[in-house]
């Protein structure tokens, strides 16, 4: 276990969270782009189950090797402080990690997430979401912990 800046304890990164780390070829090696998006929260695995849905991504599955690690520092993949959701392509991770502040005001960066219908939709509203404000064609919600994301209709 690791503790950050601001007190947030986080098991270190294993080879499952490395997994999701695209590899360094071609003419863009050496090039900035953006490998992770990192969300804080307060409960990891349940609130992936949220994101999972709402992205339409993967919770990365869990191998005997990094069952076996949790184990070690005392933990289950329930309570892993670190769930990595994989993009369906591989060429991004959406991680939650546990922090142990709760959220206090507005996010200062937000995902925008595009409905496939209004089933998605009302999936997301029945597993916690939240409406924050309606606008032309988008709406702002919260997930089930309050982070902002702005939900876009389909054209």
């Amino acid at each position: 276990m690791a503790t950050l800046a601001g007190g947030a304890v986080v098991a270190p990164l294993s080879a499952k969270h490395l997994a999701g780390r695209p590899s360094w070829t071609g003419s863009v090696r050496g090039m900035s782009h953006l490998v992770w998006i990192v969300l804080d929260c307060r409960h990891a695995s349940k609130l992936a189950q949220f994101w999972e849905t709402a992205l339409g991504w993967r919770i990365r599955p869990y191998d005997e090797a990094e069952i076996a690690r949790l184990a070690a520092l005392g933990l289950t993949p329930e309570t892993d402080p670190m769930v990595a959701i994989d993009s369906p392509d591989g060429s991004l991770v959406f991680f939650l990690q546990e922090v142990p502040e709760p959220k206090t005001v507005k996010n200062r960066m937000h995902v925008d997430v595009r409905l496939r219908d209004q089933a998605h939709l009302d999936d997301l509203l029945q597993m916690g979401a939240t409406v924050i404000s309606e606008h032309d064609g988008w709406q702002v919600l919260g997930d089930p912990e309050g982070n902002e994301f702005d939900a876009t209709h389909p054209v």
